[in-house]
């Protein structure tokens, strides 16, 4: 009996000895795959039928969302709304007016600008041509004093959208942005567009003299 269980521990080891390479080259024939996770696999089970479930949910929600702003209750108090927007999002990452809306719930309801900028930047993987999300992006950088970014996704987001109010409120934030950088040649730039658009007040124009009188020198 002891020898025969000597006789299997000696066999064990040996097994373990050889296991070292054969697991190496069977590793080398079967590169590791990509961990599969369940909601990935169920979506697909969906198929295209994810995109209408996510439309006929974002429709649920938009009701909802009416009925109870009609009781008064604030935007931020109504719970069912957030998780019902992400998973939304999830069903059909390409609706954008979803991402905007959980963004802007997350931001004025709880304050929340580091995940509504994750949100955005989720969104904008999918769509970056998107004028809701370049706008929104720039929208919090400017709330944060994030000049460089606030200017630059809010000069992407005409680009996606030629509505001239959509336009001005971009432009807006652009000249904002190039105040606090004090850059004069870009607030000139910026200041004649809106004043292209018809949306030079007259404080831009008190600026943009000041701008003009500082390129001069």
């Amino acid at each position: 009996m002891k020898k025969t269980v000597i006789c299997l521990l000696g066999m064990w080891i040996l097994s373990a000895v050889l296991a070292g390479p054969l697991k190496a080259d069977y590793l080398k024939m079967n590169p590791t795959r990509p961990m599969v996770r369940y909601q990935d696999v169920l979506l697909d089970l969906l198929g295209e039928g994810r995109t209408m479930l996510a439309r006929y949910l974002w429709f649920k929600m938009d009701t909802m969302h009416e009925q109870i702003d009609d009781q008064g209750v604030a935007t931020f108090k109504q719970k069912e709304v957030v998780p019902l927007l992400r998973m939304i999002n999830y069903l059909d990452p390409y609706l954008t007016d979803a991402y905007d809306t959980l963004a802007s719930e997350l931001y004025y309801g709880y304050q929340r600008i580091d995940q509504a900028n994750e949100l955005i930047d989720e969104g904008l993987m999918y769509t970056p041509g998107s004028y809701e999300l370049n706008f929104r992006k720039a929208f919090l950088a400017d709330h944060v004093s994030d000049s460089v970014t606030a200017f630059e996704f809010a000069r992407r987001a005409p680009a996606a959208d030629q509505d001239p109010s959509h336009n001005l409120a971009a432009l807006g934030i652009m000249y904002r942005a190039a105040l606090r950088s004090q850059d004069a040649r870009t607030g000139v730039q910026v200041v004649d567009l809106l004043t292209r658009l018809g949306g030079s007040s007259p404080a831009y124009q008190e600026q943009y003299l000041r701008w003009k009188e500082e390129l001069r020198k």
